[in-house]
């Protein structure tokens, strides 16, 4: 069985360290965010900053379960689950954008409510403050997370990569709605928690979708053109009689059946099988987490 993390150690050893620290940076970076947005908040009067503060304290949790995910999706295969543990990292987007749904509904409930009964709050420089400093937190996040999951294939680093982007942008959204009640329009400052709801959302619908997908072992049809593309090179191989891919966290698992003369002996279909699985590590080896190619005989229907 091959990895892609032990493939990529290889290649970018520079990375290692961020791909091994990508959780703690994240829990961390979220604690101090979160503190930071519930002081700025209370003290700033900013309902904005603190549906923001509630955002990252549900980056804390989720901060978590990526962390406790990622160490179990690095556990190497066993008899009870052949093809490894890749799919808890679908759990954990799974889990950030359910409760990513929740903080929407609580914002939106939240902001509505005030702007039906009335702002009477102004918030003060000390938001500004907090959501400057939260931009540039989120912002330097987002790229260390992103990166580290774009070179090891992780699904669960890219998720939480763009949960921190997805706060830049709330943060932003929540900034505008401060300046706006600063200068007067007292309501703006929950018009702002209301953009973070959406912008919180829009990010949670999309990571539900990709977390599905991965549960329901989607099918990689730019891998599936690769293979069969590699394929047609070997002239001993008559055509593809069954192809079958599925991503398992960072890894794709392929399942390829070959068809060849049935005049081969059992001996030469295995050589065949062999020499194609080594020129397909060769083109897509950062991705494969188990591949198996096994020939079978080819009839002409007459």
């Amino acid at each position: 069985m091959r990895t892609s993390n032990n493939n990529n150690n290889e290649k970018y050893p520079e990375c290692y360290w961020c791909a091994e620290n990508v959780g703690k940076i994240a829990f961390w970076g979220n604690v101090g965010l979160f503190v930071l947005k519930i002081i700025c908040g209370l003290e700033g009067n900013s309902k904005a900053l603190l549906a923001d503060a509630v955002h990252s304290g549900v980056d804390v949790v989720t901060a978590t379960v990526v962390l406790v995910c990622l160490h179990v999706s690095n556990s190497p295969a066993d008899d009870e689950h052949p093809y490894g543990h890749g799919n808890t990292e679908y759990i954990a987007s799974l889990f950030i954008g359910i409760s990513l749904m929740g903080v929407v509904a609580l914002i939106l409930y939240e902001s509505i409510t005030d702007i039906m009964q009335g702002v009477t709050h102004q918030p003060t420089l000390i938001a500004l403050l907090g959501l400057m400093i939260s931009i540039v937190g989120n912002e330097l996040m987002f790229r260390q997370s992103l990166c580290c999951g774009e070179r090891f294939k992780s699904p669960a680093m890219i998720a939480n990569a763009w949960e921190n982007r997805a706060d830049v942008l709330s943060s932003i959204a929540a900034l505008l709605g401060v300046i706006f009640a600063m200068m007067g329009f007292l309501f703006m400052d929950s018009v702002g928690a209301i953009l973070v709801a959406f912008l919180i959302g829009k990010s949670a619908f999309e990571m539900l979708q990709d977390a599905w997908d991965g549960i329901l072992d989607h099918s990689e049809e730019s891998v599936e053109e690769t293979v069969r593309h590699e394929v047609e090179k070997h002239a001993d191989v008559l055509s593809v009689a069954s192809l079958q891919t599925r991503k398992i966290g960072p890894n794709v698992a392929i399942d390829l059946k070959l068809a060849v003369s049935p005049d081969l002996t059992l001996q030469k279909g295995h050589e065949i099988s062999v020499r194609v699985k080594r020129a397909l590590l060769t083109v897509i080896d950062d991705r494969v987490g188990i591949i198996n190619v096994y020939p079978t005989g080819f009839y002409e229907k007459g």
